[in-house]
């Protein structure tokens, strides 16, 4: 084989997958069990992974409930949350509907199909509204003018 000559990337390659099959082939040479445990040493070998299994699954066990506890405790929180929310938006509906209903009703002027007796003598208070009053000294208010009202001055002013 030395006369075929075979590209430099292709021998290290090879190279590279020979020395990892050697590195496997000792690792299990050195990791190979030959003793065969006795009868004896087998039942305690058992019995020691039996109690160390039941040690983990009771850990396990442990920690599932510590865990399952704990999401119990978020969904309870999550849970009130949403109810205080609903009873916050009911009161607000609530508060909401009250005021609607406690609004003076304006009498109405005229209706379709109204016959003159248009005037009937109800007492009916005054509404919560407030009205503008306007100064009486008009003039020292300042008007200010808007961009239409320069626009339209200057286009007369033109003409």
């Amino acid at each position: 084989m030395p006369d075929e000559r075979i590209p430099r990337w292709q021998f290290r390659k090879k190279k590279k997958l020979e020395a990892r099959r050697k590195k496997r082939q000792e690792h299990v040479e050195k990791h190979k069990h030959t003793n065969i445990p006795i009868a004896k040493e087998a039942a305690e070998f058992s019995s020691s992974i039996a109690i160390a299994e039941k040690q983990k699954y009771e850990q396990d066990k442990r920690n599932w409930e510590e865990r399952e506890g704990q999401f119990k405790l978020v969904e309870l929180a999550k849970k009130k949350a949403r109810e205080r929310e609903e009873r916050a938006k009911a009161l607000a509906q609530k508060r909401w509907q009250d005021t609607l209903m406690t609004l003076p009703m304006l009498p109405h002027s005229f209706s379709i199909g109204a016959s003159g007796n248009s005037e009937k003598t109800t007492t009916t208070k005054p509404g919560p509204f407030k009205q503008f009053v306007p100064s009486k000294d008009v003039s020292s208010v300042a008007l200010k003018k808007t961009y239409r009202d320069r626009f339209l001055e200057r286009k007369l002013s033109k003409q």
